[in-house]
């Protein structure tokens, strides 16, 4: 059953569980009326079933008329048979005697009813102002009988006792059965309390300090295991970058072949170039523009070399984490040129398709220019066998969309033999080269997260796969 407060409607008890079973000691028909119709009225509204069992100095048709006066919209509740007024003595004396059992078993069979009419529980009150004196020890055996077998039913019973005709004996037999009292003497709200409530008032209270000091211990507890974890997410985040660290190292050793050619090529020119220069000024008279000529075709091939180191020095060097605008077509441009002798030495053909008017994306420009680094060296290890057909690698990027608003799509395709496990490709480790690290793509699809993005694998309908980077907007708020 469940614990959540009803709300009485009576101004000194407020809030009750289910299951609570109390009465009232009233003075006149109005104190009556003042106390039920609001407790009616709060059930009505909390879609309860209820039901008012009468007696005088109330008859049938003065609570009619009197709840049509005080709920709101009362004919619907009446109309859904949500509330019903029945008469004390139909209810207590069918049959001519007071029979707790089958009293008790027709409030059991309207909670049944009204649980399965789609109501929370019921809520009743019955005034024993018909009560006679013989009648009063069976009616106390009904009281007790009932008290206890609510206390796990989503049940509220509120029992109307006149004062005019209860003695102290009367008082004290009616709190016995009871979980309290509550009378209005004077204008004057009393709760009597009967000793079994006090106790479990007191057990409550003790229960709460324990739970308080629970909640306490437990949230030190959680305050110091959160600064733990803090700490443990720092070091993974340095570890991580650590691992990125040396993933480009180890692609960078993979390209030791193309970055030799790349800076051979411009100094075997510029040795030629400055020889060539001596031998024009050696001549009589000095062939000065010829020389002129020459020496600028060195200086020309010293920065091509100093652009290709430049590059690699940036590629190795440590990420700092900080992020800027970079635009994505452009990055792809001097990743490709970077690796393009690397492309030719396997005969590889690349296909560009790169969109200018893209919106730039925020992101740490090294570790984004290894993410694409690892798509296309990953590209091009996965056609390192293919022979049957060209090695055709297709690098494109576009405006995308994301579920929380728009992108920048990159995308990857080569014509390689493919994968039978597309997750498996993102698992660090996980590699098809003899001597790979297994690691390019798991940090790649790393970075891709860190940056709000996502990284994933389709296969082509032909032969090969394509790799699929969506990175958010810089002006999408999530960045």
């Amino acid at each position: 059953m469940t614990t959540a407060l009803r709300q009485t409607g009576i101004e000194p008890v407020g809030e009750m569980p289910w299951g609570t079973h109390f009465c009232h000691f009233y003075e006149t028909k109005d104190d009556l009326l003042e106390t039920l119709l609001p407790f009616f009225k709060a059930g009505l509204e909390a879609n309860e079933f209820c039901a008012w069992v009468v007696s005088e100095p109330l008859n049938e048709a003065e609570v009619w008329q009197a709840l049509g006066r005080a709920v709101p919209d009362f004919d619907r509740y009446v109309s859904s048979h949500s509330i019903e007024v029945l008469n004390a003595r139909d209810v207590y004396l069918a049959g001519g005697e007071i029979d707790l059992h089958r009293i008790i078993g027709n409030w059991s069979a309207k909670l049944e009813g009204a649980l399965s009419r789609g109501y929370e529980g019921i809520r009743v009150t019955g005034n024993t102002a018909w009560l006679e004196q013989k009648q009063w020890r069976d009616f106390m055996e009904y009281e007790g009988e009932l008290n206890r077998g609510i206390s796990d039913q989503p049940m509220l019973v509120l029992c109307t006792y006149p004062l005019t005709t209860s003695g102290a004996t009367e008082f004290l037999d009616v709190a016995g059965t009871h979980q309290f009292a509550i009378a209005k003497r004077r204008g004057r709200w009393e709760v009597v309390e009967t000793p079994q409530l006090t106790q479990a008032k007191a057990e409550i209270a003790r229960l709460n300090r324990e739970l308080e000091q629970r909640v306490l211990e437990r949230t030190t507890q959680l305050e110091a295991a959160i600064v733990d974890q803090r700490q443990a997410w720092s070091d993974l985040q340095e570890t991580q970058k650590a691992l990125a660290h040396v993933t480009r190292l180890t692609t960078i050793s993979e390209l030791t072949a193309s970055l030799a050619h790349q800076v051979n090529q411009p100094l075997t020119a510029i040795v030629a170039n400055a020889t060539a220069s001596l031998r024009w000024l050696d001549r009589t008279p000095p062939a000065i523009h010829e020389a002129t000529d020459a020496m600028r075709c060195v200086i020309r091939d010293a920065e091509r070399a100093g652009n290709v180191i430049a590059h690699t020095r940036e590629l190795v060097k440590k990420s700092d984490g900080d992020k800027c605008l970079v635009s994505v077509d452009q990055m792809i441009r001097e990743v490709l040129s970077f690796v393009r002798p690397e492309l030719a030495r396997h005969q590889v053909v690349v296909e560009e398709a790169l969109a200018e008017d893209l919106v730039p994306v925020l992101a740490d420009r090294i570790q984004l220019q290894q993410l694409v680094l690892n798509l296309i060296m990953n590209g091009i290890d996965a056609m390192s066998e293919v022979a049957a057909r060209p090695r055709r690698l297709v690098v494109s990027c576009e405006r995308g969309q994301r579920d929380s608003g728009a992108g920048v799509l990159v995308a990857v395709q080569d014509a390689g033999i493919g994968a039978h496990d597309l997750e498996k490709l993102f698992e660090p480790f996980f590699t098809t080269k003899r001597d790979g690290l297994g690691m390019g793509l798991s940090i790649a699809r790393s970075i891709a997260q860190d940056h709000g993005g996502r990284l994933w694998a389709r296969r082509n309908a032909d032969h090969g796969l394509t790799l699929y980077l969506l990175l958010p907007e810089a002006s999408d708020p999530r960045v």
